[in-house]
């Protein structure tokens, strides 16, 4: 037997899918600087990288809905770098200059 689905008019059960994560890069208010609040952060206040502005509690960005009203920063919803991609070297040699001789 084949293990395909037979097909019916009843609607499937969804696939269990992993609860939806918070955001985990945002932009800063004051300066517009981006940066990421990691999960396992140990300081009680997050700082902006670039201006040094306090932007709010760690509890508060990682609560599940972040609590935005209470928070100095924006979800960044634009797409994160792309990472660079290794240009191939160039080596350039020099061969020593053979110069003819003299007539």
């Amino acid at each position: 037997m084949s293990d395909r689905p037979i097909l019916s008019l009843k609607p499937r059960k969804p696939a269990e899918a992993a609860p939806p994560e918070g955001p985990s890069r945002w932009k800063c208010k004051p300066c517009g600087a981006g940066f990421e609040v990691a999960a396992d952060s140990t300081e009680e206040h997050v700082r902006c990288p670039k201006c040094n502005a306090r932007l709010g509690l760690t509890a508060d960005f990682l609560s599940d809905p972040p609590k935005i009203q209470r928070l100095r920063a924006r979800v960044d919803t634009s797409k994160p770098p792309e990472p660079v991609k290794a240009v191939p070297t160039l080596i350039v040699t020099r061969a020593p200059i053979r110069r003819r001789p003299a007539p």
